[in-house]
């Protein structure tokens, strides 16, 4: 999936996101959110910067992942995604600067990145767990994954362990895919 993901041209990824984004930003979701935590797009991933925008132009609080550590991350305020107001991360990602504020726990909606998803919510990241670190203590939080359409596997269960945390929903360029709320998740573990 990766390797199909990265031999996207830019103006693939460019188009490809403008829908996933308009379809995102046209949802009750977003609509009813009002602290929205966005992954700032790196390498082919699926983009966000409509999203930020939109949620600026209409007043949202929007929040951008800093990794802390090795084992955590947090989700930092911003008002805008200049690059004045971003510095590289650990891993070449922006980030917020470090005199945000950190509004990990006032977020009511989670858009996050990943390499595949499932139907059942798994979603397949770069191996590393912030975010499912992250989401064990955030029951509600209403998770969303932003994905190409050829990202979303439609014929098998991920490979997953009781220490990941399943989204409640997906978004490609064909639409939105729901998923088993996350609530329940302990009960469909194998």
């Amino acid at each position: 999936m990766l390797a199909r993901r990265n031999s996207l041209t830019e103006l693939e990824i460019y188009n490809k996101s403008k829908q996933i984004q308009e379809i995102f930003t046209a949802s009750s979701f977003f609509e009813k959110s009002k602290v929205l935590g966005v992954y700032l797009a790196h390498g082919s991933e699926v983009r966000t910067e409509i999203i930020i925008e939109a949620g600026f132009r209409i007043r949202k609080t929007i929040a951008v992942p800093r990794v802390i550590d090795s084992a955590s991350m947090r989700f930092y305020e911003i008002d805008n995604i200049s690059k004045n107001s971003l510095l590289e991360g650990k891993y070449g990602i922006p980030e917020p600067k470090r005199t945000e504020r950190d509004i990990s726990e006032a977020m009511d909606l989670l858009i996050a990145p990943g390499i595949a998803f499932d139907l059942h919510g798994y979603r397949l990241g770069h191996g590393m767990g912030y975010y499912d670190r992250f989401l064990e203590s955030k029951g509600h939080l209403t998770v969303i994954g932003l994905a190409f359409d050829f990202q979303l596997t439609r014929t098998r269960f991920l490979p997953h362990s009781k220490d990941d945390i399943k989204i409640d929903n997906i978004v490609t360029e064909t639409g939105f895919h729901s998923f088993l709320s996350r609530l329940n998740r302990s009960q469909y573990l194998f």
